[in-house]
């Protein structure tokens, strides 16, 4: 447990019982509540809008690279990784996949595409610019 943090002030008295007269004061700061870090304000995963989530993904991706370059133990590492493993995850749950469908080509296509790789200039078309 970590002790408060003490602060030792010295005043001198102008005027009161002696001028010129000095003291100590010694005032003790009150030791605040510990906060979990790295979290965006306790907000769980799936409470997160789009924009929190993204933010959170590249706080955890931070804090990953930061304990792997300082040489943290390996449940620090372990659990770094699984929230960067969490947050892809609820990322990826909620971008819809859209499967592509094959372009096929008809018959007529290939006529366009030759004269569009052609080099030569319309001169109809250059008029209009």
């Amino acid at each position: 447990m970590a002790t408060a943090k003490k602060f030792t002030v010295e005043v001198t008295v102008p005027t009161g019982a002696k001028e010129g007269d000095t003291f100590t004061v010694e005032v003790e700061a009150p030791e605040l509540p510990k906060q979990a870090r790295g979290k965006l304000a306790g907000i769980a995963l799936e409470d997160m809008t789009d924009e929190q989530l993204k933010v959170e993904l590249i706080n955890s991706k931070s804090v990953l690279y930061k304990a792997t370059q300082r040489g943290a133990a390996k449940e620090v590492i372990d659990r770094s990784q699984a929230r960067v493993d969490a947050a892809k995850a609820e990322k990826e749950k909620r971008t819809p996949v859209v499967p592509v469908a094959p372009v096929k080509m008809l018959d007529g296509d290939a006529d366009v595409k030759e004269t569009a790789s052609d080099d030569t200039i319309d001169e109809e078309a250059a008029s209009e610019m």
